[in-house]
């Protein structure tokens, strides 16, 4: 339990520098995090290899939502930022630990991942220069289906790398 509350609080805490401090920040402090958790608490190649694909698969979203305009980039970038990217990764660090609960409740997974994931975007464009293309109720809810499916996928991955704990 107590990991599991450490997990979350520290991937709260880094989530909120990588995005106030942006990509200067948010890389040395994402790359901390991952390292004190891949050493600590979860150090196998599943791990690492989950690490990867959802940065991955990050990288695949956030292009997405960049390039058909639901998140407008202040630069014209067609591309997410490094901050942005790296929020993926930390995310991945929660998948196995303060978000586990959810790899046996995908149902609730849909749900939650639609609320969350839209939830955060909202956040981090009012902490940023990152827009929401109008109405926001409608990239709002582009990115709460999107991540109906997101947040579970991304579970699924988690617990079969667990089960086939690649070495």
């Amino acid at each position: 339990m107590k990991n599991t509350v450490y997990n979350a609080l520290v991937f709260n805490i880094s989530w909120l520098v990588c995005v106030l401090g942006g990509s200067l920040v948010a890389l040395p402090a994402a790359v901390l995090v991952i390292a004190i958790h891949l050493r600590f608490f979860s150090g196998n190649r599943s791990e690492i290899l989950l690490i990867m694909l959802v940065l991955l698969l990050g990288v695949v979203v956030d292009s997405f939502f960049i390039r058909s305009g639901l998140l407008v980039a202040p630069d014209g970038s067609l591309w997410p930022p490094l901050w942005l990217v790296c929020l993926w990764g930390l995310f991945a660090t929660t998948l196995n630990h303060s978000l586990k609960w959810f790899q046996n409740h995908l149902g609730v997974a849909v749900v939650v991942g639609g609320i969350a994931g839209s939830t955060t975007y909202f956040a981090g464009t009012r902490l940023t220069d990152f827009m929401l293309r109008e109405p926001q109720p409608l990239s709002l809810a582009v990115m709460f289906v999107v991540w109906c499916a997101v947040f579970p996928f991304c579970l699924l991955i988690s617990k079969r790398l667990l089960a086939s704990k690649v070495e």
